[in-house]
């Protein structure tokens, strides 16, 4: 894999490695969810739809999409992004909502880890890992084993969305029929700053070694999504 290492996550080793180096209780699925009505999609079980509007802040982590679905669509079109990401738009707002995490954050961000979805470093897209998360230590070898392998585009992203609500203090969600809390969101819960990093920019040098991973993830995927 290329670019550096990360303190709890890591690159896929696509685009992103190549342009930079990568608390809460449990509640059941239908938990009361804060930003928004529980609604039904296709294959999974209702879960909360996020309302679309002005975030606190655009360098929020927790909160509402300031993109919406439409911009979404257009910013994967205009960039070329690989077939299968579309459906990651549904996904990441149907997640996002369930953990309270920004949904437009978290497809910019998988946009960046994994080269628009080309995946082309050492994680394959069987592995539906969207945000190079690993399986246990990230000061694990760099090997295609040690980063996490799971069942669906669904699950990598209730992962991501979990990991990310480790980082900012929202509480993690269990899969539509109970599926627990991938291991490494505990991994990320046993640091000092868990739970503390509530803006973007705090995910630089955490997320990833790099100083300016931030500056990237705003205005070389962020700015352009919320714009378009």
């Amino acid at each position: 894999m290329n670019g550096k290492r990360f303190l709890d996550e890591e690159p896929l080793g696509g685009w992103a490695g190549q342009t930079i180096s990568r608390r809460g209780l449990l509640k059941l699925a239908g938990a009361a969810i804060a930003y928004g009505t529980l609604a039904s999609i296709p294959g999974m079980a209702a879960w909360a739809q996020v309302p679309t509007g002005p975030a606190t802040s655009p360098n929020t982590i927790r909160g509402p999409a300031i993109a919406t679905r439409e911009q979404a669509h257009r910013w994967l079109s205009v960039n070329g992004a690989q077939a299968s990401t579309y459906g990651w738009i549904d996904l990441a707002w149907t997640w996002g909502a369930a953990v309270g995490i920004r949904p437009d954050l978290m497809l910019a961000q998988e946009m960046f880890e994994t080269g628009w979805g080309y995946y082309q470093g050492i994680v394959l897209p069987e592995y539906h890992n969207v945000a190079g998360i690993k399986v246990r230590d990230p000061r694990d070898a760099n090997l295609p084993e040690d980063y996490q392998w799971f069942d669906s585009w669904s699950e990598g992203i209730r992962a991501h969305a979990n990991h990310l609500g480790a980082y900012s203090g929202a509480a993690p969600v269990l899969g539509p029929n109970g599926e627990p809390v991938h291991p490494r969101y505990y991994v990320a819960m046993s640091t000092g700053w868990a739970g503390t990093v509530e803006t973007i920019d705090g995910l630089s040098q955490r997320w990833s070694t790099r100083s300016d991973y931030a500056q990237v993830l705003h205005e070389r995927f962020l700015e352009p999504l919320r714009n378009i």
